[in-house]
């Protein structure tokens, strides 16, 4: 059985299931249409594993409340679901993959559009899908923000957010394997790693894709300002922007999630170790959209407060170094109902550490924070 992860963010207290749900063994622990009747359940059942058929999970569509447009979150839940279930086909072989592209392509683009925040928090905050799935939505929804602070017109917004999804076609079938290794990769991983761009833009040509842009961004994402990069060893302007763009998101989701044995980096540091180990590579211009984008604190960054509080960075504050915080567990360690905003350039509420999710033992629910911008069908 092909599995796909269940996320805390698609379980909802007393909602039908809409698929079989099992263990990590694949025992059949409820099925389609059981309802979990509380939130501690379905909390224990996320932390040990709840795992769907990748086929039942990919085909379920999200069907909003009457009169209601479904919420930023819902689109990168659905991005995700889309994602899953195109690529867990052969790669060389995915069923109309132009126009099932066209559809998650927009479905990224509702997501950011919709509420900026949410997206960008759950880049940090929705973790518990497996990597290869979650990456390119993340650097979908980065680089889509990164192009429109750039100014790229809508055509070259629409190719790079396509490439940020399809980066990595060309070793699609090796990623998880490589996430898995804790050493050095063997010299076959090694080589299919430095033709993956070449391959992803051969296999887009071969699926049917004629937007040269998109293919040359798949091709050039690797690249690097100071010409050390790979396949072609090209520098500076001779880059596709929407390549530097997504070069960059991709390297700094990479840093900041949760996959196989790398623990994550702490999301305020993340950017500035990117920039101080690998500088000349990184153009310069993208670089100071996405300091200015992404902040000290990127937003949904998790946070140990004076208060013995943990909350959630969801916007700006007084200052750079003082973001706006609404804690959401409280002192007892255990989950609030309600997120309260609390003050961080006061002293009895500043930030006292950093976190990353991985360290957090109770599951985050993004609806507490941001109400139905956040909510799932």
């Amino acid at each position: 059985m092909l599995k796909q992860r269940i996320s805390l963010q698609e379980l909802t207290v007393g909602q039908p299931l809409p698929w079989d749900a099992y263990d990590q063994d694949g025992v059949l622990l409820l099925r389609r249409g059981e309802a979990i009747p509380s939130q501690r359940s379905i909390d224990r059942l996320v932390e040990s594993g709840l795992f769907a058929q990748k086929e039942e999970f990919a085909q379920r569509e999200s069907v909003p409340l009457a009169g209601e447009t479904p919420s930023a979150l819902q689109h990168v839940v659905d991005g995700r679901r889309i994602l899953a279930g195109m690529f867990g086909q052969n790669p060389d072989s995915i069923d109309d993959f132009a126009g099932r592209m066209d559809k998650l392509v927009q479905t990224v683009r509702n997501a950011c559009e919709a509420h900026a925040a949410v997206s960008l928090a759950s880049i940090l905050l929705m973790q518990d899908t497996e990597y290869r799935v979650r990456h390119p939505i993340n650097v979908g929804i980065l680089s889509y923000f990164l192009a429109k602070e750039l100014a790229l017109d809508d055509a070259a917004q629409q190719a790079t957010v396509a490439a940020a999804l399809t980066m990595n076609l060309g070793m699609y079938e090796v990623q998880e394997k490589v996430d898995a290794i804790p050493g050095a990769l063997n010299d076959k991983l090694v080589t299919m790693i430095r033709r993956h761009p070449a391959l992803g833009a051969e296999r887009l040509a071969k699926l049917g894709i004629a937007d040269q842009k998109w293919i040359t961004m798949v091709r050039q994402h690797h690249e690097y300002h100071d010409g050390s990069g790979y396949p072609a060893g090209l520098a500076g302007d001779a880059i596709e922007m929407g390549a530097r763009i997504v070069g960059l998101a991709d390297r700094f989701c990479a840093m900041v999630s949760v996959r196989g044995y790398r623990p994550p980096h702490k999301p305020n540091t993340a950017l500035r170790d990117l920039y101080l180990k690998h500088g000349p590579k990184i153009d310069v211009v993208v670089a100071g959209t996405m300091i200015r984008l992404v902040g000290i604190y990127p937003l949904g960054t998790l946070v140990r407060l004076k208060t013995s509080e943990i909350g959630v960075v969801t916007g700006p504050g007084n200052g750079p170094d003082t973001p706006a915080v609404h804690a959401v567990i409280g002192r007892s360690g255990v989950s609030l109902e309600v997120a309260s905003h609390r003050k961080t350039h006061l002293t009895d509420s500043a930030i006292e550490d950093v976190l990353t999710v991985d360290k957090i033992s109770v599951p985050i629910r993004m609806a507490t924070i941001w109400g139905k911008d956040a909510r799932l069908a």
